[in-house]
């Protein structure tokens, strides 16, 4: 047999090993270290997200600030959800707005996020609904 023939042979075998591994039966691992979830983690998994059930909220606002500005909600929406968030961070919780707002500037990316005298308003009415939702709970 010459190397031509054998590379002819191997260009008709190997892909046809190929398909034939691919299409055998895969054996799945059996996931024995999975736990059921407790009562609390199934009640935590149900309710619904916090900034989500404050949404009618910053909808409303967006309405008396920002309806005109040429920006539909869902681009304020971010800078809503980017303030709620920092007021729920543990370690600024006992924080106010002054001390707050020169480290949410310098991280908010304005080449993604926008200006952030642009955004400044909805950063600040999202910190302080996230400050009130804490509270309430």
């Amino acid at each position: 047999m010459n190397s031509t023939t054998v590379v002819r042979l191997l260009i008709l075998v190997i892909p046809a090993v190929w398909i034939a591994v691919r299409l055998m039966p895969v054996d799945h691992p059996q996931y024995t270290n999975l736990r059921p979830l407790t009562q609390q983690e199934q009640e935590h998994q149900r309710e619904p997200d916090l900034f989500t059930s404050k949404e009618s909220l910053f909808q409303d606002h967006y309405q008396a600030h920002f309806s005109t500005s040429g920006f539909v909600y869902g681009h304020y929406r971010i800078a809503y959800k980017y303030g709620f968030d920092l007021a729920l961070a543990p370690d600024r919780q006992t924080m106010n707005w002054a001390s707050i707002q020169p480290l949410a500037r310098q991280n908010w990316d304005e080449r993604i996020l926008g200006s952030w005298n642009q955004h400044q308003e909805a950063v600040l009415y999202g910190w302080e609904q996230g400050v009130m939702a804490m509270k309430g709970r």
